[in-house]
């Protein structure tokens, strides 16, 4: 696959998101964070990526409503932080993040990282958003591969669709196969 801005990956349940984005970690939040944004979607980028612990979802939002660009021409990654894991804990966070981004869906919603013990009840969440249609797809990220593919003796909840293992060290985004989530 060339690499360029109109380049798209499929993800293991058919959505496509593009290969190029922006990643708005560390950019403080306000007019930084804003400009950034509207400078990569003048530029033709189409995938922001946020989270929670960036708090800058906000400014994301204002940016992608204020492009004029119609929505579904454009991505939004954001992240389910650590102090908000557990069943309960994804809806609720993941309600906040669409509320801070003004958006009716987010196309890809994230466990950021795995937090012991509560991995399959975040998990269960995540898969209600999605059956809602709240978000697109969903993933995990910063996930080994061990953790991300480990079997569990429960097969109640459905594993990931996608891992995203994509790191700033750029390893790529992988399929789940393991056909069960990852091990609390």
């Amino acid at each position: 696959m060339a690499l360029s801005l109109d380049a798209r990956v499929t993800l293991a349940d058919g959505t496509k998101m593009p290969v190029l984005g922006l990643g708005v970690w560390r950019a403080a939040s306000g007019k930084e964070t804003q400009r950034a944004v509207a400078t990569a979607l003048d530029v033709g980028y189409r995938l922001i990526d946020t989270a929670k612990l960036y708090g800058n979802e906000r400014d994301v939002g204002q940016a992608v409503r204020a492009s004029k660009i119609p929505r579904d021409q454009i991505f939004i990654t954001t992240k389910l932080w650590n102090t908000d894991h557990g069943y309960e804990g994804a809806l609720r966070a993941f309600e906040q993040s669409r509320r801070e981004l003004g958006v009716d869906s987010i196309d890809l919603y994230l466990i950021h990282w795995p937090v012991p013990g509560l991995r399959q009840e975040s998990w269960k969440g995540l898969l209600r958003l999605k059956e809602k249609g709240l978000a697109r797809s969903i993933g995990v990220s910063n996930y080994t591969i061990p953790k991300a593919t480990a079997s569990s003796s429960r097969r109640t909840v459905r594993s990931p669709a996608d891992i995203d293992s994509t790191t700033r060290s750029s390893r790529p985004l992988l399929r789940s196969t393991a056909g069960r989530p990852p091990r609390s």
